[in-house]
């Protein structure tokens, strides 16, 4: 196990704390700002390969890269002599780093008809930037794999909201922002109640109607602007005002598209509105329009999960067809734009988890696609998509410092990332292992419901991995994921940090498995601990 915990006999200090917010305790961060990365293999996809060179960062800045650079004195030295450097992967739109509140549908709407524009799946004021949630564990599942940015969009209904861009080095939304609102969602999903638009038909015709009434309003509003005297002043209607603000400053609309007949929809509405766009290519179908693609010069966002819409014609041939078309045709989406020129990124959707979303892409470069092509579609791309190539996507002096350091050669499965840079953070991250000789003597996948003395009743989730732990914690003051905890033995232990009221809390729990049930303590920080029995969830 990681550490000693050493126990204070505090009766119920960690409920105490928890309710009362007396201690607040600080996220770590580095007091570092120069750091050198010395005798590693660079390659920063802007050159030739650096077989052992250094690189200096400076303040968050790449301020020098490559071979016989001089330390700055004052620098902290990584040794990268078994190392290789590349810059940090950016998920080009994900949605896995928003929080949503929860909340309970009435189902007295059904019978009253009073649906909201939510239910319908209109919701254009939505921001990615309100919903974000950037800590800890977070952030880590995203480093374990190489990814240090992220565009960050709700991908519900048919107005799905507003992106924003982040670079994932700080906690602190404000700090991680790099684009605030710079793309909005289109959906072709109808409202899942018999309300409009409940219907593939409805969503088109409600799209198109929603984009005029935006581009008369717009026009209303600016007449009245210029004369107002005798000019009748127009209601103000916010829905509107977001989408016609979208268009009028040339920001990017994302279209979320199920299927090859989603993108022919989107490339007809995108023309007919004469937009800056994407195409989020849902269903892996985008190879099939790649004249349509070409001619409208589409630039694509790939997903990775390569499931089979329940529109094309393996899913109608049934289960054995279907699957059969998911493990040797779809993955082979990625390589055919590739060789048809067609730009894209990578895209998280439908995979929502880092772990599954590099799988995904090494499924791609096995069904033929260059690997060079795979890693410029998470580096270069995604930042010349988004207007930040002059800060992210290769490794040179003045880019934003996010790069990875990792033995092994990217998106190869013997590939292990040992450190992260996000920001010109410095994030060290170390593999979870057993004591050694003590293999896991329990598996404790699944959920629990824990009970620390005082009162307080907490439900886990755990996934386990041999000795790997990892899982989320639903608390009374919302649900928190964890990452890098250890089963030993019968011994299990992880540590998170959690936000109650503002602040910022770091809890470690040890136990001991028998069976269905288990018995251990928490700590908080150096404030004393408390003893729980924890069982298992049938």
């Amino acid at each position: 196990m990681p550490r000693k915990i050493l126990k204070q006999t505090v009766p119920g200090v960690c409920l105490f704390l928890l309710i009362s917010l007396q201690a607040q305790l600080s996220p770590q961060e580095s007091l570092h700002r120069v750091w050198a990365v010395k005798d590693c293999r660079i390659l920063s996809l802007s050159g030739p390969a650096v077989e052992k060179g250094s690189i200096i960062i400076r303040n968050g800045l790449i301020e020098a890269v490559g071979p016989n650079i001089p330390i700055p004195p004052d620098a902290e030295v990584i040794d990268g002599a078994k190392l290789t450097a590349w810059p940090g992967f950016t998920d080009a739109l994900g949605q896995s780093l928003l929080k949503w509140p929860e909340e309970k549908f009435d189902a007295a709407k059904i019978y009253s008809g009073d649906f909201t524009d939510k239910d319908k799946g209109i919701t254009p004021e939505l921001k990615a930037f309100d919903l974000v949630n950037l800590g800890k564990a977070a952030i880590e599942k995203y480093h374990t794999h190489g990814i240090t940015a992220a565009e960050v969009l709700p991908d519900k209904g048919v107005l799905t909201g507003q992106a924003s861009f982040f670079s994932l080095g700080a906690p602190d939304k404000n700090k991680a922002l790099l684009l605030k609102e710079n793309a909005f969602g289109i959906g072709f999903s109808p409202a899942g109640f018999l309300v409009y638009p409940n219907s593939l038909m409805g969503v088109v015709a409600y799209l198109r109607q929603a984009f005029s009434d935006a581009s008369y309003h717009a026009l209303a509003k600016s007449r009245w602007q210029k004369e107002m005297r005798g000019s009748e002043r127009p209601d103000y209607n916010g829905q509107q005002e977001i989408l016609a603000g979208y268009a009028a400053s040339k920001k990017s609309f994302i279209f979320l598209c199920r299927n090859q007949h989603d993108i022919r929809r989107a490339l007809s509405l995108a023309d007919d509105w004469k937009i800056d766009f994407f195409i989020a290519d849902l269903g892996s179908e985008a190879s099939l329009v790649i004249p349509e693609l070409k001619k409208s010069k589409a630039k694509v966002l790939c997903t990775v999960a390569f499931k089979a819409p329940g529109t094309s014609l393996y899913s109608q041939l049934g289960k054995e067809q279907r699957e059969k078309a998911e493990k040797d045709i779809y993955p082979k989406n990625p390589a055919r734009l590739a060789e048809a020129g067609i730009p894209f990124a990578f895209s998280s959707l439908g995979t929502d988890d880092p772990k599954s979303f590099i799988e995904g892409i090494q499924k791609a470069v096995e069904a033929g696609l260059p690997r060079e092509k795979a890693l410029d579609a998470l580096t270069g791309a995604p930042a010349l998509f988004f207007g930040l190539d002059k800060a992210l996507g290769t490794i040179e002096p003045g880019k934003i410092a996010n790069l990875v350091l990792a033995t092994g050669d990217p998106l190869t499965k013997d590939a292990k990332t040992r450190y992260v840079f996000a920001d010109g953070q410095k994030f060290e991250l170390k593999e979870a292992k057993a004591k050694e000789g003590e293999k896991p003597a329990v598996n404790v996948s699944g959920k629990w419901e824990l009970s620390v003395e005082g009162g307080l009743k907490l439900t886990v989730e755990f996934m386990q991995e041999e000795g790997a732990l990892s899982g989320k914690m639903t608390t009374p003051f919302g649900a928190f994921d964890f990452t890098g905890g250890t089963v030993s033995g019968k011994e299990v232990y992880f540590e998170m940090n959690i936000t109650v009221g503002g602040q910022q809390l770091d809890l470690y729990f040890s136990a001991t498995v028998e069976g269905d049930t288990m018995r251990g303590s928490v700590v908080q920080g150096t404030q004393g601990s408390a003893e729980f029995t924890g069982k298992r969830i049938p």
